[in-house]
């Protein structure tokens, strides 16, 4: 007999399957949404059943457009969902950001490459596995690939391939560290900018756009390979330091033991030869004898 569907409660519309489907993100993303406080818990019917309505759809939706279009960090967008003073600009500063806006977008980083990400993946020579990482991670979960996720992806392939054996259970999921630096960088970058542009003229707002947002950008890069070959140096002199302090290992002292074996062989054996010489001398002739 088959089971009766289970009815929708009052309020809600779809289930976690259906709300993935409809918004383009995945399960996973929209639990861990709910985790960061962005969306709403849904409506429990049992302990293992829960629906999600419309409003869940909308702010799914929301949330997809202002990281793609404005650019914005969770962070951000969550202050905006919740109404932050962090990030309510005056009209003045929000003249500002629409510049920034438009000059961000003059790289065309947001141009559609392409509607099928999926066959654009699999030329691109990326598993199953990888596109879904990937997807989770925020590319092309729009249905669509822009130029800035292919340029992504291009990148992670190169780490892919450069080291095999690095990239033996090395995936795109590993790189979500990269992701959560760069919305905390931007979450700060905004607090920051409102605080500066709040009159700020159209020729400081050029230099906001040319000069000073790419300077960060070349400081965080500059400043990463610095710590990391600091790190590297630091953590090579300790290693020395430890080697030179460490006791003999225990690999050398059976060698030396055998050395000494065999030095004690040979000397004993000089020893008995001796010792058979002066015997014989001392012993008398059969003639000497009779």
């Amino acid at each position: 007999m088959a089971r009766a569907k289970a009815e929708a409660p009052p309020g809600a519309s779809y289930r976690i399957k259906e709300l993935s489907d409809r918004s383009g993100f995945s399960r996973q993303t929209i639990r861990f949404y709910i985790a960061q406080g962005l969306l709403p818990e849904p409506i429990k019917t049992s302990h293992n059943m829960g629906w999600y309505s419309e409003r869940h759809l909308e702010l799914l939706l929301l949330i997809q457009k202002l990281q793609h279009e404005r650019f914005l960090p969770l962070k951000a967008i969550k202050s905006l969902l919740q109404g932050s003073d962090d990030y309510q600009f005056s009209d003045a500063q929000t003249d500002v950001l629409e510049e920034l806006r438009r000059h961000l977008a003059s790289d065309h980083q947001d141009l559609v490459v392409s509607s099928d990400p999926a066959k654009l993946a699999l030329d691109m020579g990326l598993s199953r596995r990888e596109q879904k990482e990937l997807r989770d991670l925020g590319l092309a979960v729009s249905g669509t690939a822009t130029v800035s996720d292919v340029e992504i992806t291009r990148l992670w392939l190169l780490i892919r391939n450069a080291a095999p054996s690095m990239a033996k259970g090395f995936t795109p999921r590993d790189l979500q560290f990269i992701f959560e630096l760069v919305d905390q960088a931007v979450a700060k970058e905004l607090v920051l900018f409102k605080s500066r542009i709040n009159d700020m003229s159209p020729s400081e707002a050029g230099k906001l756009l040319d000069v000073v947002i790419p300077s960060i950008s070349s400081i965080f890069t500059l400043l990463h390979q610095r710590r990391l070959a600091s790190y590297v140096q630091s953590y090579l002199e300790s290693a020395m330091r430890r080697r030179k302090l460490a006791p003999p290992s225990q690999a050398s002292k059976p060698r030396e033991s055998a050395n000494g074996k065999a030095k004690s062989a040979s000397a004993s054996a000089i020893s008995a030869k001796k010792a058979v010489r002066k015997v014989t001398k001392a012993r008398p002739s059969s003639k000497q004898a009779h």
